[in-house]
């Protein structure tokens, strides 16, 4: 089976994890075809998801669970997904796709689109975080247009099909 690390080293994988995430203040991770993180790297695009983080059942419910929806979608529809977190976060994954086989996924999460709120109650009841304190984590956040977040992910494919083709140069 083919690791995300076949096509380029977890250092690469991280410097664009590194780029998206200067280029746009998005959370970025690369994820494997079985939705775990590789490169050890981690960016934070706002103070309240790396708190989220810290809290097991949070993580677990939140963040496992739309990681593991939007890389069921990615790879039985071969495009990239932006959709938001159950938290009200928006989330962007392209695939990776190798000869017709999903090898992982590239993506960033983190900013609030389109006018979307944090979902307060939510985050009460998963990870005990009063209403206050969710406001203030999400005081300074990013807001996304739809059309930002097109442009993040038409950059992330870009980014990936790059990869790819580099890829396919070497093994032809």
């Amino acid at each position: 089976l083919m690791e995300m690390t076949d096509l380029l080293p977890a250092e690469g994988w991280a410097k664009l994890e590194q780029d998206i995430y200067e280029r746009y203040g998005v959370s970025a991770h690369a994820h494997t075809a079985a939705g775990a993180p590789f490169t050890a790297r981690e960016l934070w695009g706002n103070r309240l998801c790396p708190r989220l983080r810290q809290n097991k059942s949070a993580g677990t419910s939140i963040c496992a669970v739309v990681n593991q929806a939007v890389r069921t979608e990615a790879r039985l529809e071969s495009k990239t997904v932006i959709t938001d977190c159950d938290a009200g976060f928006m989330l962007i994954a392209a695939p990776v796709i190798v000869d017709g086989e999903f090898i992982g996924m590239l993506g960033g999460c983190g900013g609030l689109c389109d006018g979307s709120e944090p979902e307060s109650f939510l985050l009460e009841k998963t990870a005990g975080f009063s209403e206050d304190l969710v406001t203030e984590l999400c005081s300074d956040m990013r807001q996304y247009t739809a059309e930002e977040a097109q442009e993040i992910a038409r950059y992330i494919e870009d980014r990936v099909a790059e990869v790819v083709r580099g890829y396919e140069a070497k093994r032809s």
